[in-house]
């Protein structure tokens, strides 16, 4: 990868990118997980609004905006490649098949924006942890982190509750629902998904809007 200018190892909490400041180069996760977050007015508050898996870039829409209007934060230990937002510029001028791959990442990156906005605006505190569980399953397997059902999600109970909108004790409550139900349990930072499709009519889980269809030998069933 010539573009890329290095690989970086982060601790857990480490602010990769934060709001208003420039941003030289897009940083691609290569292993753990990464959270943008928006903080509130006077900082005691904040709010998740994406999650990132490995394979994702992490902050590739600062490309053309050059800053951004959240901050991009270590969940866990994370590894990333910084790819200079010059370079990029450089390679897209003469390479319109990059280019378009790059701005269907951007469009995918927007698509889970809109479901994570379902899911928080129209799915109730049940259902949405449910969805959030399926939709970090698909995309973990995507990213080969996830086997049979099984994927470590090394996520507090408030991390969770951000994502979805509700406290950390509400989050607990519906785990714990989830798990009765015989859908799946969720212990020590470990996933295990009992009944799929279940899980899936539970949290009205869709996945086509992370279009997978153009991913070869891989089903999202």
């Amino acid at each position: 990868m010539t573009a890329c200018a290095g690989l970086r190892e982060l601790p857990a909490g480490a602010v990769l990118s934060r709001r208003g400041h420039p941003i030289p180069s897009s940083q691609l996760l290569l292993d753990g997980l990464i959270g943008r977050s928006v903080p509130g007015a006077d900082g005691s508050v904040r709010q998740m609004v994406a999650l990132q898996v490995p394979g994702d870039f992490v902050d590739l829409h600062s490309f053309p905006q050059e800053v951004l209007d959240h901050d991009v934060i270590a969940i866990t230990p994370v590894t990333v490649a910084a790819f200079p937002n010059a370079r990029l510029r450089e390679l897209i001028a003469g390479d319109h098949v990059l280019a378009m791959a790059l701005w269907e990442l951007t469009t995918i990156d927007a698509t889970i924006h809109w479901h994570w906005s379902f899911r928080m605006g129209a799915l109730r505190a049940r259902a949405a942890v449910a969805n959030f569980l399926c939709e970090m399953e698909l995309r973990l397997r995507l990213a080969d982190r996830s086997q049979g059902g099984q994927f470590r999600l090394p996520m507090t109970q408030s991390d969770i509750g951000e994502a979805c909108g509700m406290t950390s004790v509400h989050v607990s409550r519906m785990l714990r629902e989830l798990r009765q139900a015989g859908l799946c349990t969720v212990e020590s930072g470990r996933v295990t998904i009992h009944d799929h499709d279940g899980l899936r009519r539970m949290g009205r889980f869709d996945p086509q809007f992370l279009h997978l269809g153009k991913v070869t030998g891989f089903s999202p069933d």
